[in-house]
């Protein structure tokens, strides 16, 4: 017995009653005590509302459509049914059918919906979405000449100071990885199921997720900026900005570290345990050496986030270029802007951000992948002591 499924025609009545539904439920969330305190909220509802009303009056138009020609559709099927002379498909016509992609259809319309409310709750209008392109080249072009520009005393000055913010953002992230790599391989191997019981595994894990919860703004802003300063680094801020970054990367690295402990091969795991191995000794001959390169790739990739985390911290005050930039004594604090020193900042996050970039992920590949050193001209000088008769190929020997 099969189950009973609906026909095309329902589906399109269920569809069109939710966006009913959804739009009327939208309408009356607007009037509710969490809208009249919250502006996104009232905002998101309407746009939920709009989005869902012409949702719904485009499946009302095609459902019109669709049972305007069901009179037709049953009479042909009653004409086949009979006997009667009637359209005859062909062989195209006659493939298997197509299974319904209904939920699918729905679950696109549904993430549509919530684009478009996200979008109305935060306040985007198409005129400024119509605007943004050309307000942009316009920055744009203040910025590429403020970078172009022949550097007077003004401009030397920005120069300066960018470098110098830079350096001061780079060190508050190596501070900070190096402070969550200290931690984070014993709290990972703490983590880690097949390393550990459960009654450490199960709190471990519980404050590795809460440390990874609690976004590093608020580690800067409630506990560390108020203990050692706000400001530069003289004032006590970058080091803020560096533990609040050491603290944020325990709960990240101790868990990826984690996962690759607990995806190691069993064999020497077992190979040690029967030869009476105790618990660090596996750990030190059978776990570390399978997990030590992906550790230490993802210590360098955590690095590279940092550097651009910690310009976001700097305009919280937590030391680092943000704090050239933020309002109120920043770049963005000043009217009109200063779209040249603005460019010249910029362009300073984004070289150093992508030299220590490349960098990183040359000894990431390094480390992960090891490397071949090719004496070409070892081979050929060895061939011409030997008469020439020496095999001068390229030999691949790995270090």
């Amino acid at each position: 017995m099969t189950k009973a499924s609906m026909t095309y025609g329902q589906k399109i009545a269920v569809t069109l009653v939710l966006a009913v539904l959804v739009a009327a439920g939208s309408v009356l969330l607007t009037a509710a005590p969490a809208a009249e305190t919250s502006d996104v909220f009232r905002r998101a509802m309407w746009g939920s509302a709009a989005c869902t009303g012409l949702i719904a009056l485009a499946l009302a138009v095609y459902g019109a459509a669709y049972a305007a020609t069901g009179r037709r559709r049953a009479k042909e099927t009653e004409r086949l049914k009979t006997g009667e002379r009637a359209f005859t498909p062909d062989a195209l016509d006659q493939r298997p059918v197509r299974p319904s992609k209904f939920w699918y259809n729905l679950a696109l319309i549904s993430i549509g919906v919530l684009f478009v409310s996200s979008a109305a709750g935060t306040g985007m209008t198409l005129s400024a979405l119509i605007e943004m392109p050309f307000r942009m080249w316009d920055y744009i072009v203040q910025m590429v000449g403020g970078v172009a520009q022949v550097p007077d005393e003004e401009a030397q000055g920005h120069w300066a100071d960018a470098f110098d913010a830079m350096l001061e953002s780079v060190a508050i992230a190596w501070i900070g990885t190096l402070v969550g790599a200290l931690f984070s391989l014993f709290c990972g191997i703490l983590a880690a199921r097949n390393m550990t019981p459960l009654a450490i595994y199960i709190p471990m894990r519980f404050i590795l997720s809460v440390i990874r919860a609690v976004p590093e703004l608020v580690f800067a802003v409630a506990i560390f900026i108020p203990l050692l300063g706000v400001g530069p680094a003289n004032m006590g801020g970058a080091m803020a900005g560096a533990f609040a970054l050491g603290i944020s990367s325990i709960g990240t690295l101790s868990k990826l570290i984690s996962e690759a402990i607990e995806g190691v091969d069993p064999g020497p795991l077992e190979a040690a345990m029967a030869s009476g191995a105790t618990h660090l000794q596996r750990i030190r001959w059978a776990v570390l050496p399978q997990v030590l390169p992906e550790v230490l790739a993802i210590w360098l990739y955590r690095f590279e986030v940092n550097i651009r985390a910690s310009a976001i911290l700097g305009a919280l005050g937590a030391g680092g270029i943000g704090r050239l930039i933020s309002p109120p004594n920043g770049l963005f604090g000043q009217r009109p802007y200063e779209w040249d020193a603005i460019g010249i900042t910029l362009f300073v996050i984004i070289l150093i951000t992508m030299l220590v970039d490349q960098v990183s992920g040359f000894v990431r590949h390094r480390v992960i992948h090891g490397a071949t050193v090719r004496r070409k001209k070892a081979a050929k000088s060895a061939g011409n002591d030997d008469g020439g008769s020496g095999d001068t190929r390229a030999a691949a020997v790995p270090v």
